[in-house]
């Protein structure tokens, strides 16, 4: 395995762990607190408490050693408490064959409570089925092997929950299996392929009826990354990742600056089909939609300089992918005319090293995707919704079109030793596309526009032991 591959995005969207060096100490703990507020003139900030302990135990047989990573939110209500949140957490066996070079070997790995960081796809924000099943009674756990070699890896997972069905009236426990594995072509030159197929269960409006019906899911990913130099480490910006499960470690990996040119690319798609409900049939009756979404990042450093590229595209479908649809669990309309996503963004920064900080700045251009006449609002309306992600919309008055939605950032990240680090933003965002529904003057709710302008501040703090 080619060491500076280590860090790189399409090796940790894998869901392989580096192994652990014989100099780390035993046991690891990160404590984050990270705090935001899209637009300081409205309601809506958040906050959140993250802890991670990570630990491994020595040689418990010749090349055999074990591992955990507990990760999890802190939470707070006035009903229940605190209250606890997995983020992943994972219990690892690896095994490593007399002979063997260092990060080559067989692993066995455990995801008991959620199955977030194994997934389809390679790069947030363009990664599905982070969690099989929408409707799954208790948690969603996981069984993972791996084998790992030099120049090659590959990996099979099986996905597993209760699921409730309407229809029995009972929660079956349902499947869904995962493989894929990468090839280094040479030592700059990476492919990697992944593939899921699965059943997520009984749809609802079909039982009501009687009638049964599944939601099969097959789909694939393709990804490619070609690297030169030393690593180039991930850019400032928090609001794009925030629902990576990643999100308080990829911002605080060492970054190192070792003079000279270093680079990468990667160039990834995904291709998905599931079957819905067909909107125009009666009875009931299953029709295939597809969705895909495709990301081509490249990544530069020079000296203490960085810049950072990121394209990505997706369909409306693929966005609904793990509602599933929109509405849920029934393909979209005859005559709804979808669009989908589009967005570009360009970042630099520079690294003082003798203060430990890294000033940058940041320029997003999206084009949202959006679903016209969607069915929405009351009999009649031909509104147009806007989607920002799963389950995320605005929805425009009549007449109105979608329009680009332009971000722009100031980032820092300040390294305090090995010990601490903290990271923030202030970002000014014009989003055309912000609505809210007030009440016509026959009392109907109607959509409307509100201040395209938006400046929001964000910060992550971390500590390490």
């Amino acid at each position: 395995m080619t060491a500076s591959f280590l860090t790189l995005p399409l090796l940790l969207c894998l869901g392989q762990a580096s192994e652990p060096t014989p100099t780390e100490p035993p046991f690891q703990a990160r404590l984050s607190f990270y705090a935001t507020d899209e637009d300081l003139d409205a309601e809506g900030s958040a906050t959140s408490f993250h802890a991670a302990l990570e630990g491994h135990t020595p040689e418990l047989a010749s090349g055999l050693r074990a591992e955990a990573a507990l990760s999890f939110f802190l939470t707070s209500s006035a009903a229940q408490g605190i209250g606890f949140v997995d983020n992943g957490s994972t219990v690892r066996l690896r095994y490593q064959p007399s002979g063997w070079e260092a990060g080559e070997g067989l692993s066995v790995a455990v995801h008991p409570l959620s199955t977030t960081r194994l997934y389809m796809g390679f790069s947030y924000p363009v990664t599905w089925e982070r969690q099989a099943f929408p409707r799954r009674m208790t948690a969603e756990s996981a069984l993972e092997l791996r084998l790992s070699r030099r120049r090659w890896d590959a990996f099979v997972a099986l996905k597993s929950a209760p699921v409730l069905d309407d229809l029995l009236l009972e929660a079956p426990r349902r499947y869904a299996l995962l493989a894929g594995g990468f090839l280094d072509v040479t030592s700059e030159l990476r492919l990697a392929v992944k593939g899921t197929v699965l059943d997520r269960g009984q749809i609802p409006a079909a039982a009501i009826q009687g009638v049964e019906l599944h939601v099969p899911v097959r789909g694939a990913s393709l990804g490619a990354v070609w690297h030169r130099g030393a690593p180039v480490g991930n850019n400032v910006d928090l609001k794009l990742y925030t629902g990576d499960p990643t999100f308080f470690e990829r911002f605080f990996q060492p970054e190192t600056y070792p003079g000279g040119f270093a680079a990468s690319v990667s160039l990834e798609g995904s291709l998905v089909s599931q079957g819905l409900v067909d909107p125009g049939t009666a009875p009931p009756q299953l029709s295939t939609q597809t969705g895909g979404a495709g990301a081509l990042e490249a990544r530069v450093k020079q000296g203490f300089w960085r810049a950072h590229a990121l394209a990505y595209v997706r369909t409306l479908s693929f966005i609904q992918l793990d509602a599933p649809g929109f509405p849920p669990y029934q393909d979209f309309l005859l005559d709804a005319e979808t669009h989908a996503e589009v967005s570009g963004t360009l970042g630099s920064d520079y690294h003082l090293q003798a203060w430990g900080l890294t000033p940058g700045l940041l320029v997003r251009v999206t084009r949202p995707a959006w679903l016209r006449n969607a069915p929405v609002g009351l009999p009649g309306s031909r509104y147009t919704a806007v989607f920002q992600g799963l389950n995320q919309l605005s929805i425009l008055p009549e007449g109105v079109d979608p329009k680009l939605v332009v971000t722009a950032k100031a980032t820092v990240r300040w390294d305090l030793g090995t010990v601490a680090g903290v990271l923030a933003e202030v970002s000014y965002t014009h989003d055309p596309n912000r609505t809210t529904f007030e009440d016509d003057v026959t009392g109907a709710p109607r959509p409307v526009l509100q201040p395209a302008n938006a400046v929001g501040v964000s910060a992550l703090l971390q500590a390490r032991f």
